[in-house]
């Protein structure tokens, strides 16, 4: 599981417990969580990271072994406008700490206008819809260029 740095699009990220904010179920020892300030305000957001795999997403879209799982939770209303550059910059800082890795996801409850905004703001274009155990999500992914602009004609392909 590649590690975030210290610092990312201006923002400063910090190791954080892997209890969620609403009390919900730990992280799985997998994934990292970590609070993103800016300055030396209070956390603006809270960010979780997880391999594909070891999620139950993992059986309802094509993955790759190193596929990640990215979720971006604002902690107050001040700081949703900045969350797109955010995960923008937060995609980038994950394909670099791990250059094999093809496709960052985000699963947002399928309801959740705001959710699917800031992921669409942020680069993120959804693929498809998902029903999971306990709600419906809809998957958005983004891709490095070197991902997205292999030729698929046949005419480009080796024979």
């Amino acid at each position: 599981m590649p590690a975030l740095p210290a610092a990312v699009g201006g923002w400063t990220l910090r190791p954080a417990p892997s209890t969620p904010v609403d009390g919900g179920l730990p992280l799985p020892a997998t994934a990292r969580a970590y609070s993103v300030l800016r300055g030396g305000s209070a956390p603006a957001f809270r960010v979780e990271v997880q391999r594909v795999l070891s999620h139950p997403l993992r059986g309802c879209y094509p993955v790759g072994a190193r596929d990640l799982l990215l979720s971006l939770l604002p902690l107050s209303a001040r700081s949703e406008p900045e969350a797109a550059a955010l995960l923008d910059a937060l995609a980038r800082a994950l394909f670099g700490a791990d250059p094999r890795c093809r496709r960052v996801m985000a699963a947002p409850d399928a309801d959740d206008v705001p959710a699917l905004e800031r992921y669409a703001a942020g680069h993120f274009r959804p693929v498809a819809e998902a029903d999971l155990r306990e709600r419906t999500v809809t998957l958005m992914v983004v891709e490095p260029s070197r991902v997205t602009e292999v030729s698929t004609a046949l005419d480009d392909m080796p024979h």
